[in-house]
């Protein structure tokens, strides 16, 4: 999902910034409470003014907010902005803190060249600190994805350098991970426990079993999958610092006869329940309800062409949110806002805040 995302950011002009020693960020207008229980975290794509989760009212439960606003641009660690001015200010006024993210456009040539050049780490590190500073954000979100396995040592390096200097501004510093797996570029490029040594926190981005381009349809995260890699990230990242990332979406897989393949495209949370009450979709607990994965899968076909998609509602990821509280996990980040339904926001604060106890679905009965 993300790296859809940030594929248009490259057409954007190059912030223009003087790097230089950062200062301290300037006291916040608004006093922000700290954090004191769990990371209830909702990434954004807050460039449109029109999804502009600061101006909303208080979302119930949320307490950190990661607006997607940097990209490391070029090889010599130029910082694309796209920050929204007032959007810190407005987010603080609501109880948020702000922790931007930044990503490394998922290019891995680029990322090897910031890598292998301390001052364009340098630059990166001051153009960040200038924009706290500017904006009197309350963290850094690092994302940085689809890396050469041989740069494993240098990512952490670089988020060894920028620590330091998130230390002395006072900023949290947290990075987001894929699941363990085989992947060189996306997996085994990351360092887990050395990388937790240098962070707040680490995201752990539990979802995307099935890819957009895998050639066989399934979930996006069913709930053993999770469990398995939340298993085996613990064996690298302590609990407390550990934030599972949980989605507001899912795929929904259409077979084409001619290729004999399967193509999906996303589907937000509202979209999916929208297409089943056009479809009349009643999954049913007999034949629909997958006990290991803990989800629904729906089904139907359309002018001969079939269509399934394993259903993400409140019910699937409060069954998820159950890991969370089984480890003590430091919280949970879903991508991203505006994917969701309304329901999940007291579901997800329940879970965070009583275990559980006030909230009830039907699948957790």
């Amino acid at each position: 999902m993300k790296k859809l995302l940030f594929s248009a950011v490259l057409l954007l002009i190059l912030a223009v910034q003087t790097p230089g020693s950062a200062r301290a960020p300037r006291p916040r207008d608004t006093e922000v409470p700290p954090l004191t229980g769990k990371i209830n975290l909702v990434w954004q794509h807050a460039d449109e003014p029109s999804v502009d989760l600061s101006r909303l009212d208080k979302v119930q439960g949320l307490n950190v907010v990661s607006p997607c606003w940097y990209v490391i641009a070029n090889e010599y660690g130029q910082v694309a902005d796209r920050s929204v001015e007032g959007y810190v200010q407005r987010a603080h006024a609501r109880g948020y803190r702000v922790w931007p993210l930044v990503t490394n456009g998922f290019d891995p040539e680029r990322t090897r060249r910031v890598l292998n050049d301390v001052n364009a780490q340098h630059h990166v590190i001051d153009q960040l600190l200038e924009q706290a500073q500017k904006h009197r954000f309350d963290g850094i979100n690092l994302d940085f994805e689809n890396i050469y396995e041989a740069d494993r040592d240098k990512l952490t390096d670089f988020v060894r350098r920028i620590r330091h200097k998130t230390n002395e501004a006072g900023l949290a510093l947290s990075m987001d991970v894929t699941v363990p797996g085989g992947s060189p570029n996306w997996s085994l490029c990351y360092d887990r426990k050395a990388l937790a040594r240098h962070l707040d926190y680490v995201m752990l981005m539990a979802y995307d079993q099935y890819p957009r381009g895998s050639r066989t349809p399934g979930p996006t995260a069913s709930y053993n999958w999770d469990a398995d890699r939340l298993a085996a990230t613990l064996e690298e990242v302590p609990a407390r610092k550990l934030v599972l990332g949980i989605p507001f979406y899912m795929r929904l897989w259409q077979y084409d006869a001619a290729t004999d393949r399967w193509r999906a495209e996303t589907l937000t949370m509202p979209q999916a329940e929208k297409r089943r009450a056009e479809k009349g979709i009643l999954p049913t607990w007999q034949s629909d309800w997958l006990p290991d994965m803990q989800m629904f899968r729906c089904s139907y076909e359309e002018n001969g062409t079939k269509y399934m998609f394993w259903l993400e509602n409140t019910a699937s990821l409060y069954l998820k949110m159950r890991l969370v509280n089984q480890y003590d996990l430091a919280g949970c980040a879903a991508w991203r806002f505006g994917f969701e339904t309304p329901d999940v926001w007291p579901m997800l604060q329940d879970r965070l805040e009583n275990g559980g106890k006030g909230f009830r679905t039907q699948a957790a009965r």
